[in-house]
């Protein structure tokens, strides 16, 4: 199955567009800070933030004419940080997540599908994620979409992603959902646990996440926007294809 799913083209556009003439000359002497949660393969934490996402917003904020900074924190420390004005922007927030916590999402960074995993020997495509009274290790991105479905299944974990291939592969769980890329690199980690799971061949949702920026940020939202008109940064996408070959 695995050998069938690839990722349909990791888009990530770099800015190849200079700053407009009218950006004024200081503001590569502003820091911008930038924040996210690890969230491999899109944020890694180490000596220095890295991954697609991390590149993708250097990129941008770069174009733009300022100097990113990007910190990695737990996700409720990054949303506390934006709404205090600590960091100028995070980078990993849905659309919901954004209003809620009164940050202004600006533009969609990245465009992920959702895989159901179960076990080789019980495969389960995605349309049967609700259709059977299954137990399901579920991310922390997904506790609220298990809680307001507790009725439907037998037993609901929220778990962390590792987890979830643990408890699948182990036939403690029979279901799990995962952002694709994500899913894709743990297996790739772990391939032992990878060659016991099956991922389904359609994605249960399509996720979009932001570019959300912090009420008492530097970054000069006019000419932001400006910016983006004149860029048209694509988002990255990762969703499943199935190889016709």
């Amino acid at each position: 199955m695995l050998r069938k799913l690839v990722i349909g083209g990791c888009l990530l556009v770099m800015l190849s567009i200079p700053p407009s003439a009218g950006f004024a000359a200081g503001d590569r002497d502003v820091e911008i800070v930038a924040s996210c949660s690890s969230w491999p393969p899109y944020v890694v934490e180490g000596t220095r933030p890295g991954g697609i996402l991390v590149e993708y917003v250097e990129d941008l904020l770069g174009s733009f004419g300022y100097s990113p900074k990007i910190e990695v924190y737990p996700w409720k420390r990054a949303i506390d940080a934006a709404r205090s004005g600590k960091v100028d922007v995070i980078f990993c927030a849905e659309a919901g997540q954004a209003k809620n916590y009164e940050l202004e999402y600006e533009f969609p960074i990245l465009i992920s599908d959702t895989v159901l995993l179960s076990h080789r020997d019980y495969p389960l495509e995605a349309g049967q994620l609700w259709d059977h009274r299954i137990a399901v290790g579920a991310g922390y991105w997904y506790g609220d979409v298990f809680e307001s479905r507790r009725q439907d299944v037998d037993a609901i974990e929220v778990v962390d992603d590792l987890s979830i291939l643990r408890m699948v592969a182990n036939k403690r769980a029979d279901g799990g959902l995962m952002e694709k890329a994500v899913a894709d690199t743990l297996m790739h980690t772990y391939p032992e646990i990878g060659e016991l799971l099956e991922i389904s061949s359609r994605p249960v949702a399509t996720q979009t996440f932001y570019f959300a920026i912090s009420p008492a940020t530097k970054i000069d939202t006019r000419r932001l926007r400006r910016h983006l008109a004149i860029t048209k940064p694509r988002p990255i996408l990762q969703q499943i294809k199935t190889d016709t070959n």
